[in-house]
């Protein structure tokens, strides 16, 4: 008789369920192999603003990882893309008045998604 043992890492996080949660942070599939952190900064209509870290893991990071990113790029997807990348909640949180600031920006700007 032949035993496997292998190691499986626990991911940390909670399925996507419903509408993503301002504030909060999610480690998302980047489509390409990796796996990055953003912060949900504004939902509006079909449009979840984020703030996107630079970093990049090769598994999904944890907690404490994420929420040691830095770097964050402002940018808004469709509902549709952002659930295409499989976000896991990592934990809630509140948005800044900076962080509001970007977003109004984008608000008042010609609103481009991705």
């Amino acid at each position: 008789m032949l035993l496997a043992c292998g190691r499986q890492d626990k991911v940390e996080g909670t399925p996507l369920s419903g509408e993503p949660e301002a504030g909060a942070l999610y480690s998302l599939n980047d489509g390409e192999g990796g796996f990055r952190v953003a912060k949900v900064i504004a939902v509006e209509n079909d449009a979840i603003f984020v703030h996107l870290y630079f970093k990049r893991w090769t598994s999904r990071p944890a907690r404490t990882m994420a929420k040691a990113a830095t770097h964050p790029m402002p940018l808004a997807y469709s509902t549709q893309s952002f659930v295409s990348m499989q976000p896991l909640h990592l934990e809630g949180g509140s948005v800044s008045a900076e962080e509001l600031s970007t977003y109004e920006k984008w608000r008042r700007s010609d609103k481009r998604l991705f």
